[in-house]
């Protein structure tokens, strides 16, 4: 009686340690679920102030191109036309620049909303199969900066730790939705300094995509490029 009844309690503790992760891991999903959607509101801000700003430097655009060629049917001095000229290139280069920040605002929008459904169906108990917990080897340019990511899946809630070249170390956080991976990095001295954009191969053996620092200054790259290959795990020697 004794022995069963310890096996039950045993049995009661596991059973309690795992509502206690699972209502742990709900909560983080429910407040990754909450920024997603804070980050798009301003992401669809964003998108309409700079489809607003577009439209004038299209304007800006029509109007100069315009002046050059009234400027040359009117034979006008080479200095005049030569101020013309670069009037048109610098407005081409808003719309460009505009062009550019809507297109990059619009597919963020894109991965946020995928993003929120699937934490949405990971709230709901449809979980998706982990293609992401391990031990990375990464690599990250420019530079070749070699570390160590690890980290672990719940859900489409993902956590770990790092270890960078340089001294760098700290914490991971962030979200795998279908095979689109972001992370947050976050360094044990500097904080939160880096976003990691990727796409889990469909093997599952690597990862590539691009980064972005949060923090700037000291002439260190501002963005670049990285990728990342699972380790296989090694069992220590007893």
């Amino acid at each position: 009686m004794r022995k069963l009844a310890a096996v039950m309690v045993f049995a009661g503790a596991v059973g309690v340690a795992a509502v206690v992760t699972a209502d742990a891991a709900s909560d983080s999903a429910r407040a990754e679920l909450a920024r997603e959607r804070r980050r798009v509101t301003a992401d669809v801000r964003a998108l309409s102030d700079t489809s607003h700003r577009l439209e004038g430097a299209l304007a800006a655009l029509s109007s100069a191109s315009r002046s050059v060629a009234e400027a040359a049917s009117r034979a006008e001095g080479a200095d005049e036309l030569a101020r013309r000229e670069e009037a048109l290139s610098l407005a081409e280069q808003e719309v460009r620049g505009l062009l550019e920040r809507r297109r990059t605002i619009a597919d963020r929008i894109v991965e946020r909303r995928r993003t929120i459904a699937a934490l949405e169906a990971d709230l709901s108990g449809k979980r998706t199969a982990d293609a992401l917990t391990g031990r990375w080897s990464i690599l990250q340019d420019p530079g070749e900066q070699k570390g160590v990511f690890r980290m672990s899946l719940d859900g489409t809630i993902v956590s770990g730790e790092y270890t960078l070249e340089g001294g760098y170390s700290g914490s991971l956080r962030g979200t795998l939705v279908n095979d689109r991976l972001r992370l947050e990095r976050v360094d044990s001295k500097l904080g939160f300094s880096t976003i990691y954009y990727g796409r889990v191969a469909r093997e599952g053996a690597s990862i590539a995509g691009t980064w972005e620092a949060t923090t700037f200054g000291g002439g260190a790259p501002g963005a670049g490029r990285w990728r990342a290959v699972r380790d296989e795990e090694k069992e220590e020697a007893p």
